[in-house]
């Protein structure tokens, strides 16, 4: 078996090739796939609709044939809008801000697998995840939009009224009301499967835990000296790995290690709230990743996403795909913090007096430049989250979308301001490299969380949700 150090350094992903369509709502253009080209040629008095297009089979649509095509346009087979994939996506960062960065994380892949089986309910591209359910008279759309819906309403029954009302919105721009109908019913059912798979994964299990008070194991850290977050979040049941052990990374160095002591070294200098040696780009994206990592790679799908559109079902797809492995990358993590439960930056360095180490000076007044957020270093989830979502994003599209990915975050500072990347290796880098420089993560952690996001990743690329064989 692989191990997280297997890979440390690597690169990995290709490019796809493009798509056969984009969407109207972003380019303004529609090009169809050859089957829907359709040429008609009235012909008086005859009862054949002669010259219009073939079909794949090179075969002639006559009016029975074209009544077809209107229908399944009308249910949405020839270009189905993804709008509502995102939409939903969108919907789901709203409705679970209020949530920890894990149990956020499971929520975009709650919802997003939903979308994705209750799509494949109706033509079936792609391996599903719970549900078996099909129709393949129903509206995408609906059973995307309703899928989502009932998943959310399950996790925050508070917000139903709002999460009503934007799935009236959803729904009203399906007009076919029989499509719609069968629509609604096929996403109920998808939903109701999904969330009966995962109804006992373990997220809801209270895990106590007691901090150990020797140097090298984490404590709380100041200002708020919180308990320590989700310590058993590392069994919760993952989406595509076997276990939260599965790429478990090694041990932390030990405090008397040259490697402890450089580590040290680099987040004091650099990561302080008043460093001198950080520069300013570095101070940027310091600030700018600190957001919930499910929260940022989302927006970044989407921004790739609006540069090489993709249809309802590989949207689906690259949402669903992203989701859990950013959800199992967050599980991974926590199995490994709370295995070596290593003491944070602001512990180490205001508490230097006690590792031990003749090379390490404490500081008790040392500050990070953001706050610490209440869980053990080692590994950085950050890392590991962005690196297995890099995975499926390359597999979508490719580490290089065509365009510089440029997008802002809720914790940039200046508000508003922006960022570009021209691959998702290069964004993935920047967001590991930024727990160095926020003050909050030594490297060791951002090193191997960057290998053990990767071996996460690729993973749940390899074995969910493959494309089915026509």
């Amino acid at each position: 078996m692989k191990t997280v150090y297997d890979v440390v350094g690597t690169r990995v992903g290709e490019r796809t090739g493009g798509e056969t369509w984009r969407s109207s709502h972003r380019s303004g253009v529609k090009k169809l796939p050859r089957s829907w080209s359709i040429l008609i040629v009235s012909i008086v008095g005859g009862a054949v609709l002669a010259g219009c297009g073939a079909d794949d089979s090179g075969g002639v649509l006559l009016r029975e044939d074209v009544q077809r095509v209107k229908l399944h346009e009308e249910r949405g087979r020839a270009q189905v809008s993804n709008e509502v994939i995102v939409d939903w996506i969108v919907h789901s960062q709203d409705a679970s801000g209020a949530n920890s960065p894990p149990r956020r994380s499971r929520t975009f892949a709650m919802v997003s697998v939903a979308m994705h089986d209750a799509v494949n309910g109706i033509e079936s591209k792609y391996a599903r995840y719970a549900s078996s359910a099909s129709d393949p008279e129903a509206s995408p759309v609906a059973a995307a939009a309703q899928a989502a819906h009932d998943v959310l309403v399950a996790l925050f029954p508070a917000q139903q009224v709002d999460l009503d009302a934007k799935l009236v919105t959803s729904l009203s721009g399906v007009k076919d009301d029989d499509a719609r109908a069968r629509g609604i019913a096929l996403g109920q059912g998808s939903a109701a499967d999904l969330l009966s798979v995962r109804a006992n994964d373990g997220s809801n299990v209270v895990v106590s835990y007691s901090p150990i008070v020797q140097p090298g194991y984490w404590r709380p850290t100041p200002p708020a000296f919180a308990p320590a977050l989700e310590p058993g979040w590392g069994n919760v049941t993952p989406w595509g790995l076997a276990s939260g052990s599965q790429f478990r990374s090694r041990a932390p160095y030990a405090l008397s290690s040259a490697q402890y002591t450089a580590d040290f070294i680099e987040v004091r200098d650099y990561g302080s709230a008043t460093s001198a040696v950080r520069s300013d780009d570095q101070t940027s994206y310091a600030h700018f990743w600190y957001e919930p990592s499910a929260v940022g790679w989302n927006r970044l799908a989407r921004t790739a996403l609006a540069i090489r559109p993709k249809n309802i079902w590989k949207t689906a797809r690259m949402f669903a795909l992203m989701n859990m492995a950013l959800a199992d990358g967050y599980i991974a993590s926590f199995d490994s913090k709370y295995i070596w439960q290593s003491w944070r930056p602001i512990t180490f360095i205001r508490e230097a007096g006690s590792d031990g180490n003749p090379n390490t000076t404490p500081d008790p007044n040392w500050t990070p430049l953001r706050p610490t957020p209440p869980i053990p270093d080692q590994t950085s989830g950050h890392a590991v989250a962005g690196f297995a979502a890099r995975a499926a994003l390359v597999k979508v599209f490719g580490d290089d979308p065509g365009e510089p990915m440029i997008m802002t975050s809720t914790t940039a500072i200046p508000t508003g301001s922006t960022r570009s990347w021209t691959t998702f290796t290069q964004a993935a880098a920047e967001n590991a490299d930024s727990r160095v420089m926020v003050g909050i993560h030594a490297r060791q952690s951002v090193i191997d969380g960057e290998a053990q996001g990767r071996l996460v990743g690729d993973y749940v690329v390899k074995h969910q949700l493959r494309q089915l064989d026509d």
